[in-house]
């Protein structure tokens, strides 16, 4: 039990350090090639914080495990009512017009197609409950397309400077970005592992664990990146970084790992996927109660609160 902790805590930090090392790398790059910070924000932040998620959706696809599935759903959940709740406590945010109407809406609509997807055969011929290889093919495409779409929209920023990133040589930075890479898989494959171990000592379901202690703890960049960025006033980066963490995760985490490996779908899951389907919803409805476009701090104490009834529920449930 000892050892599975250790290799469990230490696999969180490598997990953590890696993706921080790749972030640095990767925005260095973008600063480097003068990228705007739209870009900075949404795909590279926001891809980047995602890698934990990726790192172990892979990883549990050789043990069979529900883990990845679980790591997702728990994280976006986390990342749209805990994440952008307490920032919006300690600093109101006020919200684009388009990340409302455009990019809000993409990400519903990420969750409804992967849901169906999940629990339907619409590609491929397989007759179990998960996603093909077509259909992870289908996600992979439709990301391709998101990202340059993302790219080809010109957008007036204005509340992120250039200066706050250090930019490193060239060398350095992909130097960064490969030790992060092969730091998050490391650290991924010891957090599955030990997560699996964990859920069978303490007789906890893999589901409970995914959900929860895995969940959160890989949302820790999510959440590290958009505190920071609230509290300067930086919307932009703190939006931009859980919104394209989250189609990241559905599109190409979920794509990618599909291809590589069809994944089943534990029907368990629905509730879960659900759920975080009606915290994106929620924080669309929340932009028109109140002022206008602006999370304030009683939308961040309401979202917060229904993610602790929500993780109440994931306890009941066990």
């Amino acid at each position: 039990m000892f050892e599975t902790l250790v290799l469990f805590f230490i696999g969180f930090i490598i997990l953590v350090k890696g993706a921080d090392y790749l972030i640095a790398g990767a925005s260095s790059v973008a600063r480097y090639f003068d990228v705007s910070p739209w870009v900075i924000g949404l795909l590279i932040v926001g891809i980047g914080t995602s890698i934990p998620e990726f790192s172990i959706t892979l990883a549990s696809l050789w043990d069979g495990s529900s883990i990845g599935v679980g790591t997702i759903i728990g994280s976006n959940s986390f990342n749209l009512l805990f994440i952008l709740g307490l920032s919006s406590l300690m600093m109101p945010i006020a919200m684009r017009k388009d990340w409302v109407w455009e990019d809000l809406i993409v990400n519903m609509g990420v969750i409804v197609l992967a849901g169906v997807l999940f629990m339907f055969p619409v590609l491929g011929d397989s007759t179990i409950l998960g996603l093909s290889r077509e259909e992870g093919l289908f996600l992979i495409a439709l990301f391709v397309v998101w990202v340059i779409a993302m790219l080809k929209r010109k957008r007036a920023i204005d509340d992120v400077e250039k200066g706050d990133d250090r930019v490193f040589a060239l060398t350095v930075s992909f130097i960064m970005i490969l030790g992060g890479l092969v730091g998050v898989f490391i650290g991924g494959k010891w957090v599955v592992d030990g997560a699996t171990s964990i859920a069978l000592i303490l007789g906890a379901s893999e589901k409970f664990v995914a959900l929860t202690i895995v969940g959160i703890g890989t949302s820790i960049p999510e959440l590290t990146v958009t505190l920071r960025a609230a509290m300067k006033g930086k919307g932009s980066l703190a939006v931009g970084n859980i919104i394209g963490s989250n189609i990241f995760d559905f599109l190409g985490v979920l794509g990618v790992a599909s291809v590589i490996r069809e994944m089943p779908f534990d029907p368990d899951f629905t509730f879960d996927i659900v759920v975080t389907f009606a915290a994106t919803l929620l924080l669309f409805l929340s932009m028109f109660v109140g002022k206008k476009y602006v999370l304030g701090r009683w939308h961040g104490l309401f979202l917060v609160l229904t993610y602790v009834a929500y993780l109440l529920v994931v306890v009941v449930r066990g």
